[in-house]
């Protein structure tokens, strides 16, 4: 009877979802359990929460282990009922904030080891198979899983006062992809760009909305994520701890107390400052952030918030003789000054257009050309097979041949070099650099195996590249890879080709889920404004489409290629 109770508790909290997401009264609980987005208003999910059961007298090893994977799920008050199902000294020793494994449920199998266990026995072993859907690092970093393949957990059991519970278990807790959603919210950290001119995000996922502004401050101060790092730049000094190792809010104001490090700089005290702000806005208890650095409280006027890299909401278009922005009807192209002429002169097949739309890096049948405004064009990179090249933020092209992804170059400030690339693969579909300048996306494929990446640039002070980080690995499905955008600050788009003919857009967060959608019939390119409703597709016939509801619309037809852009003030 009881794990039965426990299944209509969790269709009852099911329903009490669906009838808060209607717009019904809160039900009294208090936790976050819903996926966490910026919010102005109080949102009523918040106030949700899962309730699971602690042991009952007379469980099985089996019903123990459900019990504990159930009870896994409430973070509150550290994970107090889940450790119910341990034993006093495995119970000192677990650590569920170690590791997080999110696994597909319909798969998971629960498998006695050995014979069950009689009634004189007072110790068995169990084990878990787990197909990993993905995970996440003591600091809250999604992960994608590299394999799918099924995985083992073992878990001992001892008998304590005639009762089963578990002795011994893999540090960190197994939730299902389900659960993950309504467990864990997702916020961004912040960063700075190396110029310190922009705010870069860095999303992690945290469990508890009762002390989630504890675990945002307590990862921000160890810094960006270990792929990001070596792209982005931090004002929080090396040693600086929070001291009390809490943020308690009141009144809507999260005081922060913060001690160690060399901090004498006042504006490196309000970057701090700006990184608190931004990081915990999203917090929906927290209204205002209190700063102490060594016990001298912060009264320096806060720091303006760098805007989010904006792309012109004209879609860069070549319809086979004028190279421009698209008008809003679809039936004129408006050139760009200086620039378009000799764009179309090259003959090109693909383009991308840099800041301020005063440079544009061409690909035609002579390679990789850089056209800058009122300036003859400049041949870059004359190898065979090339793809569509990027243009960043600062004005340096990349570019790689289609059939040779680890042969990246790139041009900028009147030099030319090459960087070792992080990856593995047999073609290349894509890249474009972020319109931050900090990370580069590329697309890649294999035996019809795609691989989506995002990976740090690092710079020197003249802002040329001088490696790349280790990637993160984002979601994508097998196929031929065909194209990939940038649509904000930390959302990308893949393209892929099914099997079937049809295709497949991912749209994603870095660091966050997915969410799949098919693509229009022969879409060979996608492109983002800024926002994921700007994204427009070209199809191999030329038809411009754009978002209408949950179908696409014709918007122009006759257009040979889609050029992605960067930044305009």
């Amino acid at each position: 009877m009881r794990h039965a109770k426990r299944t209509v508790r969790s269709a009852a909290a099911a329903v009490a979802v669906l009838a808060l997401a209607a717009g019904c009264a809160a039900i009294p609980s208090s936790g976050g359990v819903n996926r966490g987005q910026a919010r102005t208003v109080e949102d009523p999910l918040d106030s949700l929460e899962l309730v699971p059961e602690g042991p009952a007298k007379g469980d099985t090893p089996e019903q123990i282990l459900r019990g504990f994977i159930d009870a896994a799920t409430s973070p509150r008050n550290s994970y107090d009922v889940a450790r119910d199902f341990l034993t006093g000294s495995f119970e000192e020793d677990w650590e569920p904030g170690s590791r997080v494994t999110i696994d597909v449920l319909s798969s998971r199998q629960l498998e006695q080891l050995g014979a069950e266990p009689g009634e004189d026995d007072d110790r068995t072993s169990m084990r878990v198979r787990a197909v990993p859907a993905a995970g996440l690092t003591a600091t809250g970093q999604y992960e994608i899983a590299e394999s799918r393949a099924p995985i083992e957990l073992p878990y001992e059991f001892r008998k304590v006062n005639g009762e089963w519970r578990i002795s011994d278990a893999p540090q960190g807790i197994l939730i299902d992809e389900s659960n993950f959603e309504l467990v864990f919210r997702q916020h961004a950290l912040f960063f700075f760009a190396p110029g310190f001119d922009a705010l870069v995000p860095d999303l992690r996922w945290f469990a508890g909305a009762d002390s989630v502004q504890t675990s945002i401050v307590r990862a921000l101060l160890e810094g960006p994520s270990e792929w990001l790092a070596g792209g982005v730049v931090t004002a929080v000094p090396e040693g600086m701890r929070l001291e009390p190792d809490a943020v308690p809010v009141a009144g809507r104001v999260a005081s922060v107390e913060l001690v160690g490090g060399n901090v004498d700089d006042a504006l490196a005290i309000q970057r701090i400052q700006l990184q608190l702000d931004e990081s915990l806005r999203a917090v929906r208890s927290v209204g205002e952030v209190s700063l102490t650095v060594n016990g001298a409280a912060n009264d320096l006027a806060a720091l303006p918030v760098p805007p989010a890299p904006r792309v012109d909401s004209r879609t860069v278009v070549f319809d086979g003789e004028r190279f421009g922005y698209l008008s809003s009807d679809g039936a004129d192209v408006e050139t760009l000054p200086g620039i378009s002429e000799q764009v179309a002169a090259l003959g090109p097949v693909g383009a991308a257009v840099g800041p301020e739309a005063q440079r544009v890096a061409v690909l035609s049948s002579a390679g990789v050309s850089l056209v800058s405004r009122g300036d003859p064009a400049q041949t870059l990179d004359t190898r065979p097979g090339l793809v569509t090249p990027a243009i960043d933020e600062h004005d340096v092209v990349w570019s790689v041949p289609a059939d040779e992804p680890g042969a990246l170059e790139w041009f900028g400030g009147g030099q030319h070099g090459t960087l070792p690339v992080p990856w593995n693969a047999e073609r290349i579909a894509g890249l474009e650099v972020s319109r931050d300048g900090t990370r580069l996306l590329v697309f890649l494929e294999t035996n019809g195996h795609t691989q989506l990446l995002v990976a740090a640039v690092q710079r020197d002070a003249q802002h040329l590249p001088l490696a790349l980080g280790t990637p993160v690995r984002l979601d994508a499905v097998d196929g031929e890879a065909r194209d990939i955008a940038w649509v904000d600050a930390r959302t990308v788009v893949s393209l892929t080709g099914l099997s079937d003919g049809s295709g497949a857009i991912i749209t994603q967060e870095v660091g966050g889920l997915a969410t799949r959608r098919t693509a229009p019939e022969d879409a060979v390119q996608v492109t983002g404004g800024n926002n994921v409703r700007d994204l427009r597709t070209l199809t191999s016939e030329g038809v411009l489409q754009s978002q209408a509801g949950v179908g696409w619309q014709p918007r122009a037809t006759g257009v040979a290629f889609l050029a992605p852009q960067q930044r305009v003030d």
